[in-house]
C-alpha cells in the first residue's frame, strides 16, 4: 500500500490543500497568512520546510518543521522542530508517516538536531522515529476563574470566580512589588531593545538564538496578540516578559509567558527583582483572564509561588492539565553523538526554554 503514495518536497501549489488538511485533521482554520508567517516567511530557511505525501493527485499528509537558531554559550546549531504533522484520517496506519519522516530526516540531514515537544498521544511515535526524552515540560498556572477547566461549575461561576480572586489577590499583597523600577509596556514587541538585552547574558544550556531577526518575525504570528513589559533603572534595561492573550473555543482567556529575559536557570538572580515587577505589572493588566501560565525554569520558583502559580506536575493541576514532553534526536539516519558544545541533549539541565521555542506559543 505505501507504494502508491508519492512522498516528495512541498510545491507553492500545495498551500491550499495543506491548509484544507490542517483543518480537517487538526482542527483549526489557519489561514494564508498565517501559513506566509511561519513557513514562507521564516528567515532560518530558504524554502518551505514542508514534506508532502500525496496519492491520485490529492495531499494526503504532511510532515512540516519550525527551524529556529540554537546557541550554547557562543556555539551556534541549527535545529528543526517538527511540527504540524499529519495524515489524512483515511490514510492512516498505513506507513505513511513514517516514509514522510524518514525522508525528512534524508535530506535535513545537514542539520544540527531535531527537538520538539509531544503530547501523550505523538510521543510513542517520535520515540519509535529516534527521538528521546529530555524531561516533562512543567508549566505553572495562576487559575483565576476554576470554570475555565471545570464546566461543571459554571452554574456557580461567580462564587467560584470570587473565591479564585479572593485567593489570587491575597497572594498579591503578600508578594513583593519590588518598586524603584520603571516599567514600560509595549502592544508590538520592541525587536531591538529585546534583543540588545538578550545579547547582554551568555547562556550556557541550550536556548534559541534572541537576536533581532528572532525577534522581527517570531511574534508577527497573524493569529496572535503578543505585549511586552520592560523593566529599567536608571534608564538601563534589565529585564523583560512577553505574553500573549489567547481566546479559547469555550470562551475562556489564557494569557502565556512566552518569553523572558534574562533568561536564568530559575534562581534568585541580581535581576529577580525586575522580573517581580514586570509579574506584578503583567498580572494586573491581565486581572480579567481566566488562567495565566508561565514557563518552569527560567523564572524563579519563588516568584511563581508568592503569585499563586501552581505546577502542572503536581495534584490538583495534573490532573486537569495535558502534559507534553520534550524530545530531541540529532539529525542522520542513525545518530551517534548525542552531544553538542560537549553537552548532553537529553540531559534536561543543559536546556533554557520558555514558551517561544514552541511552535504554537
Amino acid at each position: 500500500m505505501t507504494d502508491s503514495y508519492e512522498i516528495r518536497r512541498y510545491e507553492p501549489a500545495d498551500r491550499d490543500a495543506f491548509l484544507a488538511l490542517f483543518e480537517e485533521v487538526l482542527g483549526g482554520e489557519m489561514g494564508t497568512e498565517w501559513f506566509r508567517w511561519k513557513y514562507e516567511a521564516n528567515p532560518y530557511v530558504d524554502h518551505v520546510p514542508i514534506v508532502i505525501a500525496e496519492r491520485d493527485g490529492d495531499v494526503v499528509g504532511a510532515r512540516s518543521f519550525f527551524p529556529l537558531p540554537l546557541a550554547a554559550g557562543t556555539d551556534r546549531y541549527t535545529a528543526f522542530q517538527p511540527c504540524d504533522s499529519m495524515v489524512h484520517p483515511d490514510h492512516q496506519r498505513r506507513g505513511v508517516f513514517t516514509r514522510m519522516n524518514e525522508a525528512a530526516i534524508e535530506r535535513y540531514d545537514d542539520v544540527d538536531l531535531f527537538f520538539n515537544f509531544p503530547n501523550h498521544r505523538s510521543l510513542p511515535g517520535n520515540l519509535k522515529l529516534g527521538w528521546e526524552i529530555v524531561s516533562t515540560r512543567e508549566t505553572y498556572y495562576r487559575v483565576q476563574n476554576p470554570t475555565a477547566w471545570l464546566s461543571q461549575l459554571e452554574p456557580i461561576e461567580p462564587v467560584v470566580r470570587a473565591l479564585a480572586r479572593g485567593y489570587v489577590s491575597a497572594r498579591d499583597r503578600l508578594a513583593d512589588s519590588s518598586d524603584g523600577f520603571e516599567l514600560s509596556w509595549y502592544d508590538r514587541v520592541p525587536s531591538s531593545l529585546l534583543a540588545t538585552l538578550a545579547g547582554s547574558e551568555t547562556v550556557s544550556q541550550f536556548h534559541v538564538v534572541r537576536d533581532e531577526t528572532f525577534y522581527e518575525w517570531r511574534f508577527e504570528n497573524p493569529n496572535r496578540t503578543y505585549r511586552a513589559g520592560v523593566a529599567t533603572r536608571g534608564g538601563d534595561p534589565v529585564a523583560a516578559v512577553v505574553y500573549g492573550r489567547k481566546e479559547r473555543r469555550n470562551g475562556s482567556t489564557t494569557v502565556r509567558i512566552v518569553d523572558v529575559l534574562p533568561l536564568t536557570d530559575g534562581s534568585i538572580s541580581p535581576r529577580t527583582a525586575a522580573l517581580s515587577a514586570l509579574l506584578d505589572g503583567m498580572l494586573r493588566k491581565n486581572e480579567d483572564a481566566d488562567v495565566c501560565a508561565a514557563p518552569a525554569g527560567v523564572i524563579p520558583r519563588t516568584l511563581l509561588d508568592a503569585r499563586g502559580f501552581h505546577s502542572d506536575e503536581r495534584a490538583p493541576l495534573k490532573w486537569v492539565t495535558a502534559s507534553s514532553t520534550h524530545v530531541v534526536r540529532p539529525s542522520g539516519e542513525n545518530p551517534s553523538d548525542w552531544t553538542r558544545s560537549g553537552r548532553q541533549l537529553t540531559d534536561g539541565s543543559n536546556w533554557r526554554l520558555a514558551f517561544c521555542e514552541v511552535d504554537s506559543g
